[in-house]
């Protein structure tokens, strides 16, 4: 007998039994995507059994999280058999989501239960875009430049949010992530989509306060949703019409906001706008949308630990290099599996519900001659508020509480409804810009607007731009 082994001792080798998927998550075809959903699940699974920190510390703006896969056999008809996936900053991008009020679970369920779309990008920057299936979250792959910016302005940024209560223009980041597949790197922002989930935007616009280059081009005017930019913006003699008491407060938020970006030596940014028009269609009849109660068996789905197999924290691991490993990957049953459950979470855990706006925006017609319905858009915050306003006649009845960039047209004017707000901020005023700047000063002259220049100049002029435009 071994002598390191004592008289009647035995040792156990436990034999696991791989099972068959009894549902399937993450089903997109794109291993990107695939990888994306996984690992979105994953780090929201990990954030959610860490105790809330009372504050948030120097090195949380540093700090990262990876894992990578190897071998893993249990969903290779959806997820590559070797990737892996970094979360850059957690518990400060949890913090971001909190004063935003997006709740963890919210957004994993709105990014994970059903498979991002595609979206088409008027810019020129070639950046991926994708909407998540509940139209609330935009995901954006970003450069490693742009990865390197977010990571520099993150605490000023953080600390502006803070300042505002989280009542900002600026684009809302609520997680950043790099993924590797295929021995290929892409980073990825997620944030929350400037325009509804509820109701159609009909008209598009892009904003800098610049003239040069400032048109849409006729292969983007010839899209079925194009948008158009200033020069469109001024010729077609296009004015934002809310009501002073309105303009007053929006461009109150505004000049904050750019006064962080211009302290940051950032520029080239742009009010993006959407026109809901009151007098059409609400909602494309040809659009798939969830049931709430296809939501809410998706979401109590994705939480059960029994039906949650694709993120099987109990089975991770550290390894030398820091990172967390998943080896040799199976589909273990929970009784089968060593009762390790951290990250999972139970289905009779407290979960937020699903915060759905409730528009009505019916098309305006006549109906056996009856007299025309007029609209009278109203934005409101919380389901009661939008069933008063429902009641005492007005319609299309937005609730702000989850479209929190709309703005109602004031009383009087062509009934429509706007969702503004800042977007492409991620661009520093250097060296290649200050070239950029050169030449077309050169090309257009001193006085040509061009919308290459300084911060100061930049933010002026915007600011400026939209003080004439806005009524």
């Amino acid at each position: 007998m071994p002598g390191g082994m004592k008289g009647g001792s035995k040792q156990k080798n436990r034999h696991v039994k791989a099972k068959k998927q009894k549902k399937k998550y993450m089903r997109s075809k794109d291993p990107i995507l695939a990888v994306f959903m996984w690992g979105v699940q994953h780090s929201i699974n990990e954030i959610t059994t860490q105790p809330e920190p009372s504050i948030l510390l120097e090195e949380d703006f540093k700090a990262f999280s990876k894992i990578r896969v190897e071998n893993q056999y249990y969903n290779k008809e959806n997820l590559p058999g070797h990737f892996k996936f970094k979360e850059y900053c957690p518990r400060v991008f949890h913090d971001l989501r909190r004063r935003f009020k997006i709740d963890d679970i919210e957004y994993m369920n709105s990014l994970v239960i059903h498979s991002p779309s595609s979206m088409d990008s008027p810019g020129h920057s070639g950046a991926k875009f994708f909407v998540s299936s509940d139209k609330k979250l935009v995901i954006k792959s970003l450069g490693s430049e742009e990865v390197a910016l977010l990571h520099q302005i993150l605490q000023p940024y953080h600390a502006h949010v803070v300042t505002q209560e989280g009542e900002s223009l600026l684009p809302q980041y609520l997680g950043m992530y790099r993924l590797t597949v295929n021995n290929a790197e892409t980073y990825w922002i997620v944030m929350r989509n400037v325009f509804s989930c509820q109701i159609t935007v009909h008209l598009k616009f892009d904003l800098k306060g610049s003239t040069v280059d400032r048109t849409a081009s006729d292969k983007e005017k010839s899209k079925t949703s194009p948008t158009f930019k200033d020069n469109d913006f001024t010729q077609r003699e296009e004015k934002i019409t809310i009501g002073d008491e309105a303009k007053e407060e929006f461009l109150k938020k505004l000049e904050q906001d750019v006064i962080l970006l211009q302290g940051l030596n950032l520029m080239d940014y742009s009010l993006l706008i959407g026109i809901h028009d009151c007098t059409l269609p609400s909602i494309d009849s040809d659009e798939e949308e969830l049931t709430e109660d296809e939501l809410d068996e998706g979401l109590i789905e994705c939480l059960s630990g029994e039906e949650q197999p694709d993120t099987p924290t109990s089975l991770v691991s550290g390894d030398d290099s820091g990172e967390q490993r998943l080896d040799d990957i199976k589909d273990l049953s929970p009784d089968e599996s060593d009762g390790n459950d951290k990250g999972i979470i139970e289905e009779e855990s407290e979960v937020t519900p699903v915060t759905r706006a409730i528009t009505i925006s019916p098309v305006i017609q006549e109906i056996e001659g009856a007299t025309p319905l007029v609209p009278r858009p109203m934005v409101v915050s919380g389901d009661k508020a939008v069933e008063v306003a429902l009641s005492e006649g007005f319609f299309p009845v937005v609730n702000k509480e989850s479209d929190i960039f709309a703005v109602p047209s004031v009383s009087g004017s062509k009934p429509q409804i706007y969702f503004m707000a800042l977007i492409d901020v991620l661009t520093n005023y250097g060296s290649r810009k200050r070239a950029a700047h050169a030449a077309k000063t050169m090309k257009h002259g001193h006085g040509a607007e061009i919308s290459t220049v300084k911060p100061e100049q930049y933010a002026r002029r915007f600011l400026d731009f939209l003080q004439k435009s806005i009524e």
